[in-house]
């Protein structure tokens, strides 16, 4: 037996609002893709150059006192799969009083990378990056007498990466980057002009 015409109509309107609105059977999620939305994101891993791996003197988290890599980026949404990222990173040796006269180098790299999304949700994306940037390298030197000095050079790179981020809540991220950074000076710093290779991090976002 079937329901009565009047039920059938009282029941019509409902099961549609539920449908259709958001939070409905089916609805999709209020949160908006990843990829389209503005994030700040700080970042903490191992970047660790391939002249340093060939290197005795240096010992990455060992005797040179390499510290791990710092960054923080600001990602700006461009076109539905594109967008920019915009990154500062500080990354430095210590201790390195074995090496000529030098006691310590740091890199204050910034960069710009164009993110393309592979794949981009609202709980998970990921993509591949490609950009550069410049380096500001700093030679902390010691003299016999005690005196310390500074001389600072200038670098430039390219980056190549892929990475992922997941969506914890609606403003909260994590997720991981990969890449591999051509990074070369014009002068040497410790004794060393090219400072390619690998960095991997992991990451902590904030998105609005």
């Amino acid at each position: 037996m079937g329901f009565p015409e009047s039920l059938n109509r009282r029941w019509i309107f409902p099961v549609l609002l539920i449908a259709f609105l958001p939070g409905g059977l089916g609805a999709k999620s209020p949160f908006s893709s990843l990829s389209r939305r503005y994030s700040l994101s700080v970042e903490v891993g191992n970047w660790q150059p391939h002249s340093l791996n060939d290197e005795p003197r240096f010992n990455t988290f060992g005797a040179a006192g390499a510290t791990p890599y710092f960054g923080v980026s600001f990602y700006i949404p461009v076109f539905q799969r594109i967008g920019l990222s915009v990154s500062s990173g500080y990354w430095s040796l210590k201790d390195v009083s074995r090496v000529e006269s030098i006691h310590s180098l740091t890199l204050y790299p910034v960069t710009l990378c164009v993110k393309y999304w592979l794949i981009s949700d609202d709980r998970l994306a990921a993509y591949a990056s490609y950009g550069g940037g410049v380096y500001w390298g700093i030679e902390n030197e010691s003299e016999p007498f005690g005196r310390v000095w500074s001389l600072a050079r200038g670098g430039w790179g390219i980056i190549v990466g892929a990475g992922f981020e997941l969506g914890l809540t609606r403003w909260l991220g994590a997720g991981m980057n990969f890449e591999y950074r051509l990074t070369g000076f014009k002068e040497p710093l410790g004794g060393v002009d090219d400072f390619s290779g690998p960095k991997i991090t992991a990451m902590f976002l904030v998105y609005f």
